[in-house]
Parts: structure tokens; C-alpha cells; sequence
């Protein structure tokens, strides 16, 4: 019984540490196939670009009758909704020009350091001490777009 134990731990410790190696079988799509899925890929992004831009006018249509009735509550939601549906608007383009194979398909995006302050830069605190004079926005504002439209 004893001798049993002894095989069924030394089993056991050989199938943990050899690694086991995961075949994946090589999949090859032909051309006519590729093409198909391309033109699948095509048709539902040019639909969903659609859609976005229908639900785009509708916003237009109803920020207009906000504007017109002064409605600041509302008019502010339909502009974030109407901000975040241009968004996916560029996004689907972007996508679609991809699938094209369109060579203006990527946007750069343009990253600017912040340097700390220089001493000169620094303000006097009600307590004497500099202050440094903050350049950056907040953490969260990753492009800085509200402390830019704050100037």
C-alpha cells in the first residue's frame, strides 16, 4: 500500500512540472474567404456609422429646442451625449478607413510634457513660503482640456 502511494505522488509530481505544450492547429484562410469577412466587417461598420450619425441629427434637433427654451439642464446632457456620439463617429471612421486600407487612418496624437515650475515661477503663499504656480490640470484631465479652456 505504501509502495502505491509512493508511485501515485511521484505520477502526480511528474505531470505537475512537465510542461505541457498546447498544439494550435495552423489555421489558413484563403483570399476569397478573408475578402468575405472583410466585406462582412465593411457592411456592419458602415451600418453602425449610420446609425451613430442618425442619432447625431437627432441630438442636433433636440440641442436646438433646448437652446430655444433655455433648458440648461437638459441641453447640458445633449451636449455630453452629443460629444460622446461624434466620438464614436470618428472612431468608426477611423475603422472603416482601416478596413479600406486608407493610409490616412492613424491619428497622431501630439503628447507635451509638463516640466516642474522654475523658482522664478513660484507665488508667495499667505504664510511666506513659495507656492508653486500649477501648469498642469487635474489628475484626472489627462490633456489638460479643462484647465486650457480655463484660460
Amino acid at each position: 500500500m505504501h509502495t502505491h502511494f509512493r508511485v501515485a505522488i511521484m505520477l502526480l509530481t511528474m505531470s505537475v512540472a512537465t510542461p505541457t505544450i498546447a498544439q494550435t492547429p495552423a489555421t489558413i484562410v484563403d483570399s476569397a474567404q478573408q475578402t468575405a469577412r472583410d466585406t462582412e466587417k465593411l457592411t456592419i461598420l458602415q451600418a453602425e456609422l449610420t446609425e451613430q450619425k442618425q442619432i447625431a441629427a437627432n441630438l442636433q434637433q433636440n440641442r436646438a429646442v433646448q437652446l430655444a427654451s433655455g433648458d440648461k439642464t437638459e441641453l447640458d446632457r445633449t451636449e455630453f451625449r452629443l460629444e460622446e456620439v461624434s466620438n464614436n463617429i470618428a472612431q468608426l471612421q477611423q475603422e472603416i478607413d482601416l478596413v479600406q486600407g486608407k493610409t490616412k487612418a492613424f491619428k497622431t496624437v501630439i503628447v507635451k510634457p509638463v516640466y516642474p515650475p522654475k523658482p522664478d515661477d513660484m507665488k508667495t503663499a499667505k504664510n511666506g513660503q513659495p507656492e508653486p504656480i500649477s501648469t498642469a490640470g487635474p489628475w484626472w484631465d489627462l490633456y489638460n482640456r479643462h484647465s486650457a479652456a480655463a484660460k
